[in-house]
């Protein structure tokens, strides 16, 4: 695996950990299947790590929320993870239909530990080289005007500028009608509060594209128009995950509170 793949195992880590936490946030009870040694070794230089921990599980849980939404209103609903790592959404949640694409080395490992036939959802998984392979040509089998959702997390952060405007170019092209669910974050944010995790990262191999203190709207000029943005770090207070007071994050640290959030963008027609 890549060093930028080798981050799902982080990921997937904590919300192992979570999963096994006396009041976990998202309840991944599918990912301890991925912790392999490998896994664990690599999860060992972020294991403690609170706050960004607990901002990737919050995430995960955000997210959570967002599909569980929107599939009691469309239970059969087109979802697509883009760089799925070792999500495993299509297990947990109450129906969709799921796409998962990432490298080829990555969804051979998760067709291992968590095969197709275990879940109850239908779910496709399609191996694909980002640096060769055209996004467009991958998503043709479900190309068309029935609404989706794509779902891109952790990986906004990865993508330089014109990397992230092809690929929501070839989804705007390919699935029209869809919701994009994604994570983004300031380059304020990275460089005041970032230096801890970026430093594990340059250590597996990989780093972080250059990033903005506007990139949301580099999504909205590539075609669409925010629907919702919720903070990772106010969230987290909420459920408990971190211990900063509300008003000490509308105050003093608005950059923390406002430097990495989830959102929800809607393609325009």
């Amino acid at each position: 695996m890549d060093p930028i793949a080798k981050t799902a195992y982080y990921c997937c880590g904590v919300r192992a950990a979570d999963a096994a936490s006396a009041k976990p946030i998202c309840g991944d009870s599918f990912a301890q299947r991925f912790m392999t040694p490998e896994a664990l070794e690599v999860f060992k230089g972020f294991a403690g790590m609170t706050y960004p921990n607990a901002s990737n599980a919050t995430r995960a849980r955000i997210i959570d929320d967002w599909l569980r939404e929107r599939l009691k209103a469309t239970p059969d609903l087109r979802i697509v993870l883009i760089g799925a790592g070792f999500d495993t959404r299509a297990y947990r949640l109450g129906g969709g239909r799921w796409v998962e694409l990432d490298q080829p080395s990555l969804i051979a490992r998760k067709n291992e530990a968590l095969p197709l036939a275990e879940t109850k959802n239908p779910l496709q998984r399609v191996a694909i080289d980002f640096s060769t392979d055209s996004l467009a040509e991958k998503l043709k089998p479900w190309a068309g005007e029935q609404p989706a959702v794509v779902v891109m997390e952790g990986v906004s952060m990865y993508l330089t500028q014109p990397q992230l405007r092809a690929t929501l170019d070839a989804l705007r092209q390919t699935l029209p009608r869809h919701v994009l669910i994604c994570d983004l974050m300031t380059a304020s944010f990275a460089r005041r509060y970032g230096g801890q995790i970026r430093a594990e990262i340059a250590r597996l191999g990989g780093q972080f594209a250059p990033l903005t203190d506007d990139p949301a709207q580099a999504v909205i000029e590539a075609g669409y128009m925010q629907r919702e943005r919720v903070s990772m770090m106010a969230r987290a207070g909420e459920l408990g995950a971190i211990k900063i007071p509300s008003f000490v994050l509308n105050t003093f640290l608005r950059t923390l509170r406002d430097g990495y959030c989830a959102y929800r963008f809607e393609a325009k027609g």
